[in-house]
């Protein structure tokens, strides 16, 4: 029993496909950039209308860099589609009366947040390990080896810049009634935190992961205090979550 709202998730998500689209979204852009920096030149001269003889001579990026770029992608784009596949997870639920019916059972509020966070968690960390899988393979064919403690460093900064935006857009979707404007103030607290952490040079902060994961690629990082952080507000955000869940929507 304990388990069976995480185990309808899982039954849900494969329904509705979403264990095939998510991995598959963010593995394509993790293999685009690869793809695009080693063909740069080729489109280039393919679509540029240059005069005859001319020459596109564009210094090859390290496998750092192109990592680096891959990384890029995932914290952004990436991001987005995780959180897009979890934006109805209460607001629908709420609306059309599950979550009303799971607390008529008497079940925790508690159980039901980290059941649908630890889904997602899961989902997302299993979907970006493959689309660094395969960055890093793209990077290694078409480039040369790379510092694999770098990459799994960069790997782990990552996947926990995903689990902590995650954590802050279930808070916000447990307690508002839409999942739109809590992924919009998820997106937007983040862009305006990470702007003034880099101005004010708060480096502890968990909404500097994201910059942390690009940064262990091309140097070395002490993220010790900012994981710690991480856990803290992840932890604060679900006991939040799960003490001010709304079971039911305004129109119901």
């Amino acid at each position: 029993m304990k388990t069976a709202i995480f185990k309808q998730e899982w039954n849900e998500s494969w329904r509705n496909k979403r264990l095939i689209w998510v991995p598959v979204a963010l593995m394509l852009l993790a293999a685009m950039q690869p793809l695009t920096l080693y063909f740069l030149p080729d489109i280039l001269a393919a679509g540029g209308n240059l005069p005859d003889g001319a020459v596109i001579e564009i210094p090859t990026p390290s496998q750092a860099e192109v990592l680096l770029s891959a990384g890029e992608q995932l914290r952004q784009i990436g991001l987005l589609v995780v959180l897009l596949s979890a934006m109805h997870t209460f607001s629908q639920e709420r609306t059309i009366g599950t979550l009303a019916w799971l607390k008529s059972l008497n079940i925790p509020a508690s159980r039901i947040v980290v059941s649908k966070w630890g889904h997602y968690t899961l989902l997302s960390t299993v979907s970006l390990l493959l689309a660094q899988g395969t960055a890093a393979y793209y990077t290694f064919i078409l480039f040369d080896t790379f510092n694999v403690t770098d990459f799994l460093v960069s790997t782990g900064l990552l996947i926990a810049h995903f689990v902590v935006q995650l954590s802050i857009f279930f808070l916000f979707a447990a307690l508002l009634e839409s999942g739109l404007v809590a992924l919009v103030i998820t997106l937007g607290g983040h862009l305006v935190l990470s702007l003034l952490i880099s101005w004010l040079e708060w480096d502890w902060l968990p909404w500097r992961l994201g910059g942390l994961s690009g940064e262990a690629l091309l140097l070395e990082v002490e993220p010790l205090w900012t994981l710690a952080s991480a856990m803290l507000l992840i932890g604060l955000c679900l006991f939040l979550a799960s003490k001010y869940l709304r079971f039911l929507s305004k129109s119901s």
